[in-house]
């Protein structure tokens, strides 16, 4: 079953134990519009890099998102999810508002998320074995430049 989001309302409670008390009834737009952000993210940041690694040409074995052990971006969905909440509730006037405040402050949470997840990582299932090998957990390898 491919997935849709990466959170869910319940994840961004834990967050903002307030945000369904807003007048909107769920956040599932903005959970899945998290979810594409996300994956667009990841693609141009990591999966091509890390795709030649594996031998898999990404060009050929698109990102599939079903692969990816998805605990680890339920922060970095609850707060990019949380940022298009308060998007959404922004007033459309010249002085910014609460909702403008925390619609910020979640996009800086989300840069500094996204950062550590690259920085960690990404778990992903290269073989398709429906199982996160030991050799599938990545650690990004610095590369030097030497003088000759």
């Amino acid at each position: 079953m491919a997935i849709e989001f990466y959170s869910t309302d319940d994840d961004l409670i834990k967050i903002r134990p307030n945000v369904l008390d807003l007048g909107v009834s769920d956040w599932e737009e903005q959970s899945k519009e998290a979810f594409s952000v996300i994956n667009r993210s990841i693609i141009s940041k990591w999966y091509k890099e890390v795709a030649a690694e594996y031998d898999v040409e990404y060009r050929e074995t698109p990102f599939d998102p079903d692969k990816v052990d998805e605990t680890q971006l339920v922060r970095l969905s609850s707060y990019k999810t949380l940022e298009l909440a308060y998007l959404h509730l922004m007033k459309d006037t010249p002085e910014p508002d609460g909702f403008e405040r925390q619609m910020k402050l979640f996009q800086g949470l989300y840069a500094t998320e996204f950062n550590n997840v690259l920085a960690s990582g990404i778990d992903y299932d290269w073989d398709e074995s429906d199982t996160i090998e030991w050799d599938e957990r990545l650690i990004p390898r610095q590369r030097r430049l030497k003088r000759a």
